[in-house]
């Protein structure tokens, strides 16, 4: 996907996955989402800020909060505004 108007397209960093209990939780309840989120950067839009210093593969941290996700012919994309990025890793 070729990001436009600023945003940059990303990959959440894998954990290890812990072994967790299980629990159902109702559709209206938010659970707390890390303040803040390592990603690997995937693609630039040449309109960011960002164009000519982030590369595909680096990692940067970001506002975890504002990580946008959108079903693109049945893949899931995430995406952020650079003014989110903190710093790169």
């Amino acid at each position: 996907m070729l990001p436009l108007n600023r945003f940059i397209v990303v990959e959440l960093a894998k954990e290890e996955e812990q072994q967790q209990s299980t629990f159902y939780v109702p559709d209206d309840v938010v659970i707390n989402k890390k303040p803040f989120e390592v990603v690997e950067i995937v693609n630039v839009s040449e309109e960011s800020k960002f164009f000519k210093s982030l590369s595909a593969g680096d990692k940067v941290l970001v506002e975890g909060h504002m990580i946008r996700k959108a079903e693109i012919f049945g893949k899931e994309v995430c995406l952020i505004e650079d003014n989110f990025i903190l710093g790169k890793c």
